[in-house]
């Protein structure tokens, strides 16, 4: 009897999985060239079959039997890439001086979420927000989750954890930016409890901070299944160690920007997996436009020391992603910030494919188990783009794409 039972609930179970199956739409995009993000060599004539959100099927078309009630998109002559990842974004933060004054959490999220709809425009499907107003970011991973929103997948860290008078805290727009101050290692653990409870998936950690709060804050995040990143360097750093070693030796998850290391820094991150969103563009523009500030230059930072980091991280091997850390005066320039990043990587020694993968699959390697995105694979979630010409002999085909593709969901741009 109980044999019975149980067979029967297993066939109840697979009608009802099939019935649902059979109410996702099925798209069949047919015809393009594949850059799958992987680092295969481009396929030329490949299909691909999204069943709801998630891709089910990717290959040569002539080995992909369509279904009859597929949707098709022809794509022929056309290039098929996964969505792009920006690594590190502050969508919510004022553009100008003048907006700080006039910050409220409910124009901080209309602003993130023009923002996302630019980026999305350009090919971005998804975002990690590392620093904004905390309520405009749970309103907005809230708003998505119950269907209120149809733009790029958001994936946010919450306020910016950081120590009194730390990185982020002194300044005017402390409140605007989502920036806590809290002191002491049960301090940063209850900080990352706060996070969580509050539905964020990522800690965000700035210094200056001691070597017992941020490993209290790193034990916190895996009991809770987070993931964790640290700002490094600027003027709230320590040499030596500097606290990007601190962060290291804690064992974050990644580390964000490229500033001066103590010795060996880098090497420590190849050798503890740990991954690294360099931001060099955003060093690159201040450089030019501003200089360092005279602080940093007296503690021997000069942009040649941040791209030689660069390169040296390239050679180990690290897993390097994308990210602008576009923030005032330039936030109005999105999406143009995502490409210049692209483009410092392939100045500073990446090949275009190595490029793509960075703003793909790496991204999705950064964001780890919580989002099956980067690549276009079966079983990942259908977000992708279409192009009208080849990236990989020049990035200015990039950023105007013909379509977008989030989870399935379809966004076709004049």
């Amino acid at each position: 009897m109980v044999i019975h039972r149980v067979i029967c609930l297993a066939t109840v179970l697979l009608f009802c999985s099939q019935l649902h199956a059979a109410k996702d739409k099925i798209v069949a995009l047919k015809g393009g060239t594949l850059i799958d993000g992987t680092g295969n060599a481009p396929m030329s004539d490949a299909t691909i079959i999204v069943v709801g959100d998630t891709i089910v099927a990717v290959g040569k078309t002539k080995n992909i039997d369509i279904p009859a009630n597929a949707t098709i998109l022809d794509v022929s002559g056309k290039w098929i890439l996964p969505g792009f990842i920006d690594l590190h974004t502050h969508l919510g933060l004022p553009m100008n001086d003048e907006q700080i004054l006039e910050h409220t959490d409910s124009i901080s999220t209309l602003r993130a979420l023009h923002l996302m709809d630019r980026l999305l425009h350009a090919g971005v499907t998804s975002v990690r927000n590392l620093g904004s107003s905390t309520e405009a970011m749970a309103a907005l991973q809230t708003a998505s989750r119950l269907g209120y929103t149809s733009s790029l997948r958001l994936f946010a860290s919450g306020a910016l954890i950081t120590t009194t008078g730390g990185h982020g805290h002194a300044g005017p727009d402390a409140s605007a930016s989502g920036v806590i101050a809290v002191d002491g290692p049960w301090e940063f653990r209850a900080a990352v409890r706060q996070m969580h409870k509050l539905g964020f998936g990522y800690i965000k950690l700035s210094p200056t901070f001691s070597p017992t709060e941020v490993e209290a804050a790193v034990d916190e995040s895996r009991v809770r299944g987070m993931q964790i990143t640290a700002h490094a360097g600027g003027v709230s750093d320590t040499d030596p160690p500097s606290m990007t070693r601190i962060a290291v030796e804690a064992g974050v998850d990644s580390i964000e920007h490229a500033p001066k290391m103590s010795a060996g820094t880098l090497e420590l991150m190849a050798e503890k997996d740990i991954h690294w969103v360099p931001t060099i563009a955003a060093y690159q523009q201040i450089d030019r436009e501003f200089g360092f500030p005279k602080v940093l230059k007296d503690r021997g930072w000069s942009i040649e020391m941040c791209e030689n980091l660069f390169r040296r991280g390239h050679k180990l091997g690290l897993v390097m992603g994308i990210g602008t850390d576009t923030t005032a005066p330039w936030m109005d320039e999105y999406p143009q910030p995502y490409f210049a990043e692209m483009n410092s990587f392939v100045q500073l020694g990446f090949t275009p494919m190595q490029t793509i993968m960075a703003a793909t699959k790496n991204g999705g390697i950064v964001l780890a188990k919580q989002a099956q995105v980067g690549t276009l694979e079966v079983g990942k979630w259908a977000d992708l783009q279409v192009i009208t010409a080849n990236p990989l002999e020049s990035f200015e085909a990039l950023g105007q794409p013909e379509m977008v593709m989030v989870g399935g969901a379809i966004h076709k741009f004049e």
